[in-house]
């Protein structure tokens, strides 16, 4: 992989507009929303949706929609900051939504391993919340950026 600090065609691609950062975090905003606000739903409601398995499907159900975010919303700012090589906000911010998400998953995928439902919900919400809150804020704070 070649060193980001000498390669001028990733220092090109991370280098873009504040109206193309903007675009990307509407992108991740919408997309964080639509498929994150079922999994918080799921948090408060799911144990109450069926008996003794509705831990477990509610869990699988979370893991699957809170994976989708974690690619779309956490994934390319992670992947930004390790390609600059350096320790951005938004890479950090990423790094704990997915160190959620894999403990989370880790739960949920004991769950099917064990016959005993879990008493400890996972934190799949947190995870969701983080990266819609992240990138909201980041999305307004880029709309406020006149173009030049």
């Amino acid at each position: 992989m070649p060193d980001s600090e000498s390669s001028p065609e990733i220092r090109a691609v991370l280098n873009r507009p504040a109206t193309e950062r903007l675009r990307e975090y509407k992108y991740r905003f919408a997309q964080s929303t639509v498929f994150g606000l079922p999994v918080i739903a799921l948090h408060y409601f799911g144990p109450s949706l069926g008996g003794p398995e509705a831990g477990r499907w509610a869990g699988m159900l979370q893991m699957l929609l809170a994976g989708w975010v974690m690619y779309v919303g956490a994934m390319g700012m992670l992947v930004e900051g390790i390609l600059l090589r350096k320790a951005t906000v938004d890479a950090l911010i990423a790094l704990l939504a997915i160190g959620l998400y894999l403990a989370s998953a880790i739960g949920v995928v004991s769950l099917f391993a064990t016959a005993k439902p879990s008493a400890r919900p996972g934190m799949f919400h947190a995870a969701v919340i983080l990266v819609i809150t992240w990138s909201g804020i980041q999305w307004c704070r880029y709309s406020r950026i006149e173009p030049v």
